[in-house]
């Protein structure tokens, strides 16, 4: 992770905690996945803030190669124990070191929402440039109307980020993005924490193909 990435501390003392340690994989990225034509031959995929590394386990399942990448030195010191049989990268700013063409799937959940806009845009760029011709990006972005996050100015207020800063996106904007793809479904989630009514996590969720 840069040095001067506006979250550093704090996503490096996040993937210290247990709570950190997610096992399960997102719901809604197993029916994007199930959209995905299935594997065959050795074909790649990478998880792209790789976090815990819980959707190794998923791309696995489906039959995929695995690489899994991570601004955070913790994040990738987990995955490696856990899951030795992935690949790891610690990444910086882009450009990224992969070649051209690379991979036949690119899984990004919960990841360019909490990099400044113009990083962002470069990470999409960069990751699109590693993409094969007609492969997928699978994403999800915090959306505008989130308060799970407490969000004052471009600071979150929630315990767990305190401190760490994020962007919401609006669905023009999402549209801006997957202008740059052959093609782009755009879908939205919203829920509400158990026990907390008043509070809305929300999510656009996207599938695109080079």
């Amino acid at each position: 992770m840069s040095a001067d990435h506006p979250s550093k501390e704090v996503w490096e003392k996040h993937y210290t905690r247990p709570k950190s340690k997610l096992a399960y994989p997102d719901e809604n990225l197993v029916r994007i996945l199930a959209r995905v034509p299935a594997p065959a031959n050795s074909f790649q995929a990478l998880d792209f803030g790789s976090g815990s590394g819980r959707h190794c386990i998923l791309l696995k399942e489906f039959g995929y190669e695995v690489s899994a990448a991570d601004y955070s030195q913790n994040s990738i010191s987990s995955i490696r124990e856990a899951f030795p049989w992935a690949k790891t990268f610690l990444l910086d700013k882009p450009p990224y070191p992969f070649s051209d063409s690379t991979f036949d799937l690119v899984v990004c959940w919960g990841v360019f929402h909490y990099n400044p806009p113009e990083l962002a845009r470069e990470m999409l760029l960069d990751i699109k440039r590693i993409m094969k011709k007609g492969s997928f990006l699978a994403a999800s972005v915090r959306a505008e109307g989130d308060t799970h996050l407490r969000v004052k100015g471009e600071k979150i207020g929630t315990p767990d980020l305190e401190g760490g800063s994020t962007w919401f996106y609006s669905e023009e904007e999402m549209r801006r993005i997957g202008s740059d793809f052959d093609s782009f479904q755009l879908g939205y989630t919203e829920r509400t924490p158990l026990g907390k009514l008043e509070e809305r996590i929300c999510h656009w969720i996207f599938l695109a193909r080079k």
